[in-house]
């Protein structure tokens, strides 16, 4: 069964959007179908997509790659650093930039908006706009702002 997992999540890494969505689903990565956009060439991590949990009214842009799992044995036996793999949660409410890349054990927190290319190697606060690499902050989004935000997003993705 895990085979198949990682063949559905590994088309589903090369289809364009809502048809990715379907694949990524019988793979295995928990979101709401209805609720979540997944733009074109995003790499969902193939090797465990049920450590990927994605909350409503996320929108994650192109070529976004979420790692879920680091594994050097592959690559050089006895390397000091060990193996693990972790859950990535995006919570509700989320803008994923193009490009960007998120690591194993990340938080993304509601209403954060992350800049094309960011690398996030660490849980983020919510209502916050984080870019670069490293990943910082770079401002704290208002009640308000939030509240446009979204209804354009839900009009546009959702």
């Amino acid at each position: 069964m895990h085979f198949f997992k990682r063949v559905f999540c590994f088309i589903g890494n090369y289809l364009p959007p809502k048809l990715n969505s379907f694949f990524y689903k019988i793979a295995g990565v928990r979101f709401n179908f209805k609720k979540v956009w997944i733009g074109n060439k995003c790499y969902l991590d193939k090797n465990y997509p049920e450590n990927i949990i994605i909350k409503d009214n996320v929108c994650i842009s192109s070529q976004v790659t979420i790692f879920t799992h680091f594994d050097p044995s592959r690559i050089k036996e006895n390397y000091p650093i060990k193996k693990y793999k972790k859950e990535v949660v995006i919570e509700e409410d989320v803008f994923v930039g193009p490009r960007s890349v998120i690591m194993p054990g990340v938080i993304i927190r509601k209403n954060t908006f992350i800049r094309a290319g960011s690398v996030i190697t660490k849980s983020t606060n919510p209502n916050t706009i984080v870019c670069g690499n490293p990943q910082t902050e770079e401002g704290y989004l208002s009640g308000k702002l939030v509240k446009k935000i979204n209804s354009i997003n839900k009009k546009y993705f959702f």
